[in-house]
């Protein structure tokens, strides 16, 4: 269960996050130390409490940069055309089907993850039971795929949104620092005292934005591309899976042709004049 974790990739974001939450745990302190002054009686230091919530908030923002980074980066590399749908692939199930050779494309559907692949295998599956449960499988498959394609990008637009909402709480929290070093001094604290907090705050409102608004173009960008590249890869699939119906085919042809034909008209009955009429009676 725990082996996907084991990946490189996760342990070098974790590694990351750890660096750089120590580097910037550090970087607080010496601000703080810096502020003190000359730490005489009267010098404000920080809550200790809210010092950890400010670190906190500085390791889950760079945690979140550091995650969005990845999946940006997964994303160029996996959600392609060339991945997701190749030319190859399409070419060679649509050159199986026109030599009828079912069962080499049973096994190279089977054997292929690429979209059209899984989506003609699941309906493949059903052609014991007619076109009808053919096509259904289809797009049961197409639909599974679409979401699990969308799914991978799908957490680059909770990073966007959870972004600024993480920096306001960054925010917030260097505001209470201010309005604490504030009462400290009993509303005559010196300009020092004062600009950890509004700097620790701004910091934050800053790093929330930066790493919302990567995250959310990133996600729109990403949606649109896939998005283009689902929809082409479901309209081909429901070509190559139209083709291997032949039987329906001559069945709507000839009822097509029989249906072109010109009815036979009923003959209308022929009425016969007065004059007529007058002869037959005599």
């Amino acid at each position: 269960m725990f082996s996907r974790y084991a990946q490189s990739r996760s342990r070098i974001m974790l590694l990351g996050v750890l660096f750089c939450g120590t580097l910037l745990a550090l970087s607080r302190t010496a601000m703080a130390q810096s502020a003190g002054g000359g730490g005489g009686a009267g010098t404000y230091h920080p809550n200790p409490i809210l010092w950890g919530l400010d670190i906190t908030v500085i390791v889950v923002l760079v945690g979140c940069s550091l995650a969005s980074i990845a999946l940006i980066f997964d994303a160029v590399l996996h959600l392609r055309e060339k991945k997701i749908a190749p030319i190859e692939t399409t070419e060679h199930i649509r050159s199986l089907i026109d030599s009828r050779q079912l069962k080499e494309l049973i096994d190279f559907t089977a054997a292929d993850q690429s979209f059209v692949s899984k989506a003609m295998q699941a309906g493949i599956r059903r052609a014991h039971l007619g076109y009808g449960a053919m096509r259904e499988g289809l797009e049961s498959a197409v639909s599974e795929n679409s979401a699990n394609l969308f799914r991978r990008i799908e957490m680059l637009n909770v990073i966007g949104n959870i972004g600024p909402l993480i920096g306001l709480l960054g925010t917030v929290l260097g505001m209470i620092e201010a309005f604490n070093a504030l009462h400290h001094a009993g509303g005559q604290a010196k300009v020092s005292d004062l600009s950890v907090g509004i700097a620790t705050a701004l910091w934050h409102t800053f790093g929330g934005l930066a790493v919302a608004i990567p995250s959310l173009i990133a996600f729109g960008f990403f949606r649109m591309r896939l998005d283009k590249i689902v929809s082409r890869a479901s309209v081909l699939s429901e070509e190559l899976l139209e083709s291997l119906r032949p039987a329906d085919k001559s069945a709507a042809a000839a009822s097509a042709s029989e249906s072109s034909k010109p009815m036979a008209r009923p003959v209308p009955r022929r009425t016969s004049t007065g004059s007529g009429d007058t002869g037959a009676g005599v």
